[in-house]
């Protein structure tokens, strides 16, 4: 089901009629705020900002259980498999979402997925570390070019939008890259900054941790358009002032809450709720003084913008996955 403005004033209006008891009765034990991976990474942490808060405008417990694996998918494959009653809310992000689809057919749709709010957006960055040597993009690729198969690429898994566009990048540029997995993000950026790996890519935002210990290379977007890294360069822009032919993709991390579609449908009251307490939370002072210390995003997109973001995401990404595969 598409959610246009129309559909939610009628949902909305809906939840106004509705009797008072049934409104009452959500939620009607503690609410999960399901990870689809590990603990410590940006997903994670995206959880985990809203959750000492949620208490007090959903007027119950709400705790965060994280299942992580193959990418986000074996998470995904179980929320999917759970009650559809509202009582479990998705934490996860897109292109992400949009790999794992497109990795397991059958896995989900986009329609099962009804987004409550998008709350961390941030472009994807590419950074090496310090110690490599390099100060530009320049420099690595025209390293990379004399040491082929030797740049270590630091990957937070197949499905992650740094991996998704460094390997498209890579490919572009016909370097040999050895790519190594790490199961998410926050292990990914554990492993740069022990030396494990020379390169990784990760949503901008979410890389803050590892500003002193690494040159960022290049962003995948507009430059400017990650203010916790004002000198990184636009990479399109720095392949054309090499001179290099290749145009990567641009994109990066959207970090969203959804429930599942039938929620919405069948319980438009619940669907409103959660809503609801979530803008309250996101858009409250509190929450804005704690997530500018732990360097979370802050946006309230609400549930139509939400799914209308989520959406273009997830067919932009699909082009570009079918697009490699050809």
């Amino acid at each position: 089901m598409t959610i246009t403005r129309r559909t939610f004033a009628t949902l909305a209006a809906t939840v106004l009629l509705a009797a008072p008891a049934a409104a009452q009765s959500f939620p009607e034990r503690e609410v999960t705020l399901f990870v689809n991976y590990g603990a410590g990474g940006s997903v994670d942490r995206t959880a985990r900002s809203v959750q000492p808060f949620l208490p007090d405008a959903l007027g119950t417990g709400v705790v965060v259980e994280n299942v992580g694996g193959a990418g986000g998918r074996t998470g995904l494959r179980r929320f999917m498999e759970m009650d559809h009653d509202g009582h479990t809310v998705l934490v996860a992000f897109a292109p992400a979402t949009t790999y794992g689809k497109f990795r397991e057919p059958g896995l989900f749709e986009m329609d099962d997925l009804a987004v409550l709010n998008v709350q961390w957006i941030d472009p994807a960055i590419l950074l090496a570390r310090t110690d490599a040597g390099w100060d530009s993009l320049a420099d690595m690729v025209a390293w990379a070019r004399e040491n082929p198969g030797e740049l270590t690429f630091g990957s937070s898994g197949q499905g992650s939008v740094g991996t998704i566009l460094a390997e498209a990048m890579f490919d572009a540029l016909g370097l040999d890259v050895r790519t190594v997995p790490y199961s998410g993000g926050g292990d990914a950026r554990r492993a740069f900054a022990a030396g494990e790996v020379q390169v990784t890519a990760a949503g901008a935002g979410g890389a803050t941790s590892l500003a002193d210990q690494a040159v960022p290379l290049g962003l995948f977007g507009d430059e400017g358009s990650a203010p916790d890294w004002p000198d990184a360069p636009s990479i399109n822009a720095e392949l054309d002032a090499m001179g290099e032919a290749a145009d990567v993709p641009e994109g990066g991390a959207y970090r969203f809450f959804a429930v599942h579609s039938d929620v919405r449908e069948n319980h438009p009251d619940r669907f409103e709720a959660l809503a609801t307490a979530l803008e309250e939370v996101v858009t409250s002072d509190a929450f804005r003084e704690s997530a500018a210390q732990s360097g979370v995003g802050t946006d309230w997109t609400g549930p139509i913008d939400g799914q209308a973001l989520i959406s273009d995401v997830d067919a932009r990404f699909t082009a570009i996955l079918e697009g490699a595969e050809g």
